[in-house]
């Protein structure tokens, strides 16, 4: 049996001064992106469980048809007081099947092929998956080697595991380091808050 993450009372009292729950817009509205509620919550749920880590505790904002899970730690300063930190989010698409969000429009991203000096251009990208535009899929699944690029020069090492190819698109899951998940999930985070601008102006 696994035990459940217990908080404090007074870690409850912290969270309840700092994240309570929230709603901002209003109920009278018919705009699906005027109402956002943000929550504390110990349950990580699956989908994102293993993109998130180790992360305990976590703070759901749920803004129009997408939620934003921030993984959340507890410090305690010098005087002793709970200091909360966010880490970056993982955007979830809740419109249809929840899922990771995917940038639909990758074309800054590619993938390079150490063993065989090729890359490929990304057609979409989530956190978990993606999309890679190869003249040869079989080629791709090859490789031992496979690094994935981001457009402000990070890199990293990716495992992937293919589930279809199709029109010249090879669509596969990967996995990468924890560090370097980081980064990525702080460029898709970036990149939904870029494309959905109107979405986090009423967030303030």
């Amino acid at each position: 049996m696994i035990d459940e993450p217990r908080l404090s009372a007074e870690e409850l009292a912290c969270f309840s001064a700092i994240f309570s729950q929230t709603r901002v817009g209003t109920a009278l509205t018919n705009d699906p992106l005027a109402n956002h509620l943000l929550t504390v919550t110990t349950e990580v749920p699956q989908v994102v469980a293993s993109i998130l880590g180790k992360a305990k505790l976590t703070l759901l904002a749920e803004v129009g048809a997408y939620k934003l899970w921030f993984p959340l730690r507890i410090k305690v300063d010098d005087f002793g007081l709970f200091q909360p930190t966010l880490g970056v989010p993982e955007v979830l698409d809740v419109s249809g099947v929840e899922r990771c969000w995917r940038l639909a429009r990758a074309d800054d991203v590619w993938i390079f092929d150490h063993d065989q000096g090729e890359q490929w251009s990304v057609e979409s990208l989530s956190s978990s998956g993606m999309a890679i535009r190869a003249p040869s899929s079989q080629q791709l699944l090859s490789s031992k080697d496979l690094q994935l690029q981001l457009p402000n020069g990070e890199t990293m090492r990716v495992d992937i595991k293919p589930i279809r190819s199709e029109k010249g698109l090879a669509f596969v899951k990967f996995k990468a380091e924890s560090e370097e998940r980081d980064a990525l999930r702080q460029f898709l985070f970036n990149r939904h808050r870029s494309q959905y601008a109107n979405l986090y102006s009423k967030l303030s």
